[in-house]
This record gives C-alpha cells, sequence and structure tokens, in this order.
C-alpha cells in the first residue's frame, strides 16, 4: 500500500511539472513570483478539502455532504463569527469544527449501523444538512467576519518580491504535516488503509473496522469545518450556499492525488500534488484567456487519465507480485 502511494505521488508530481512547463512555454508570465503565491494559495484550499475527502476514500467510502458540511457549521456559528459579536475568536472556530464532527459523526454512524452505502448516506447528508442551512438562515448572510479569523485566512506575512507567503500556506503546511504523521505514522491511519484494503482481512485480524470507518467520517467532517472557517473568512460572510459543488473539487483532488475509490492507496502529499494540478490548470488557462468550459473539460480529461493510470499502476503491481516465485514447503494435511 505504502509502495502504491510512493508511485502514485510520483506521478502526480510528475504530471505537475509537464503541466507547468507547458503553461510556462505557452503562458505569458505564469512563473512570475505573484502569480506562483497565487497557486499556491488557491491549491492551499483545495488540499484542505481533498484531505477531507482522502480519509473517507481510504476506507473505500466517499463523502459527498462536504460543502453541505460546511455550509450548515458556519451559518449556526454565524452569530458569533462576525466582527458585532465581540466574543473570543476561539470559541466560534471551536463550535464550528465540533459541528462538522458532529455531522462527520452522524454520516459514519448512518454506515455502519444502519447499513447504508456511505454513497447514499453522505448524499442524503448533503441535502439535509443543505436545507437545515436555509431554514436557518434564509437567504440571509451573516456579514463582516471577525478580523482575526480572517487574518488567519487571507494575511500576509512576508512578500518576497511579489512572492507572498500568507498565513493560509503557513496553517495548512502545519495542517498537512499533523494529517500526514497522523496517517503514515499511527495505529489509526494504519487501520485505516486496512480498512480500505481488505475489510475483511481487516476484521478478522481485531481491526473494529466500523468503528474505524466512523472515526474516518468524523475526521472528514471534522476538517470540512475547518475548510469552512477558511473559506468564510475569505469571502468575508457565511451563507447557505457556501460550497455547492466542494464535494466534486474534494474527489477530483483525491483521485488525481493518486487515490483509489476501491480503498486502502492514497497520501496527504498525493493530494497536495492533485491540488497543485488544479491549481495550475486554472490559473495557466485564465492567464490564456481559455473559457471556463473548456477549463472543466480539460480538468476532466485530467482526472480520467490520472485515474486510467493509476489502474494501469495498481495491475502492474498485482502482475509482479503474482510473478514472485513461490516457496515451497511442506503443507499439512486438513
Amino acid at each position: 500500500m505504502k509502495d502504491k502511494s510512493k508511485l502514485y505521488d510520483f506521478s502526480t508530481f510528475l504530471i505537475l511539472i509537464l503541466i507547468t512547463l507547458f503553461f510556462t512555454v505557452f503562458g505569458k508570465g505564469f512563473l512570475k513570483p505573484g502569480n506562483i503565491s497565487n497557486i499556491i494559495n488557491q491549491a492551499s484550499f483545495l488540499a484542505i478539502i481533498g484531505v477531507a475527502q482522502l480519509v473517507v476514500i481510504l476506507t473505500g467510502g466517499i463523502n459527498l455532504s462536504i460543502g453541505s458540511i460546511m455550509a450548515l457549521s458556519t451559518v449556526l456559528c454565524g452569530p458569533l463569527l462576525v466582527r458585532e459579536a465581540n466574543v473570543p475568536v476561539i470559541l466560534p472556530v471551536f463550535l464550528v469544527i465540533l459541528f462538522g464532527a458532529a455531522v462527520g459523526t452522524v454520516n459514519g454512524l448512518m454506515i455502519t449501523r444502519l447499513n447504508i452505502p456511505a454513497f447514499l448516506a453522505t448524499f442524503a447528508t448533503m441535502y439535509v444538512a443543505r436545507g437545515a442551512a436555509w431554514l436557518y438562515i434564509g437567504k440571509g448572510v451573516f456579514y463582516g467576519i471577525n478580523d482575526q479569523i480572517r487574518f488567519w485566512a487571507m494575511g500576509e506575512l512576508v512578500n518576497l518580491n511579489g512572492f507572498r507567503i500568507t498565513m493560509p500556506i503557513v496553517l495548512v503546511a502545519l495542517f498537512l504535516v499533523v494529517m500526514w504523521f497522523l496517517l503514515a505514522k499511527t495505529t489509526l491511519g494504519r487501520r485505516l488503509y486496512f480498512t480500505g484494503s481488505n475489510p475483511v482481512a481487516a476484521e478478522f485480524s481485531g481491526i473494529p473496522t466500523k468503528r474505524v470507518i466512523v472515526l474516518a467520517h468524523l475526521l472528514s467532517g471534522l476538517i470540512s469545518g475547518i475548510a469552512g472557517i477558511m473559506y468564510v473568512a475569505r469571502i468575508n460572510a457565511a451563507d447557505a450556499n457556501l460550497g455547492t459543488q466542494y464535494h466534486f473539487d474534494a474527489i477530483s483532488v483525491a483521485l488525481i492525488g493518486g487515490a483509489v475509490m476501491s480503498g486502502g492507496v492514497g497520501s496527504v502529499w498525493g493530494v497536495v500534488g492533485g491540488a497543485l494540478i488544479i491549481s495550475v490548470i486554472q490559473s495557466g488557462m485564465n492567464n490564456m484567456q481559455i473559457p471556463t468550459e473548456i477549463q472543466k473539460a480539460f480538468l476532466g480529461v485530467i482526472i480520467i487519465l490520472a485515474v486510467f493510470f493509476n489502474a494501469f499502476l495498481q495491475d502492474q503491481k498485482m502482475k509482479a507480485g503474482n510473478d514472485k516465485p513461490v516457496k515451497k514447503g511442506n503443507t499439512a494435511n486438513a
């Protein structure tokens, strides 16, 4: 599993290099420091929602409710997020993350306790959470997000000849390191991979797979809450329409980054590569004044190629394993 993830990571960053070279040659000023920093800033947000999707995909599931969780958790805490609330900033941030984790837990319980497929459970949650946000706020919008929160999501720390090192770059980098450690170095991470790669074997080996799936969705909802905070801080408003397409963006980032829908394969750094690829494509095509519709079509082609390439690598890996000589030994009669 780790070998596959490393191979997919390599292929993802190879694709990133090729796409960057293409836009460098055919675009104007693509590698200017200001444009590079804009690409990284955009990719930082995509990486967050990509990781939110990854932790579920590793178990063989999917989360279609990421955008709706972002909307519901931030709208419910909207009165505390604005400047006029005059409350310690940690309170609304904590509550948003808590609400996100709670909705994610509900997803996990529906899947494990009610035996509802992840696609259907999160599809239902997508509409229920969005509807709840609409019932709470209607057509209203919470404007004027707390300045401290806005600084976390937009603040500039250093400007190096046009290249801006911002707070989201620093915070997301720390977040990615934490998530890498969680998935690569902890028992929970190993259980997520094992549950997705072979749930039956995982169950027989003593891994509580149902609990692992619940924890995966809890973690996905928690990260969605973090993404919601980042997004409302950027646009300076919270409303029920937030993130209507972000579940698709999250899936795109994860798949381009090497995650496999059947589970058990994927990594945080692959997601980073996928986020950068999407951000580079959007920036490069905007620079070349290519219409949005063509951009979406091109991104669809990239996703298909990434999935096809990952399937090819997986097939080659299985063939290589089958070609290995089998050691002969004594076998006991049944």
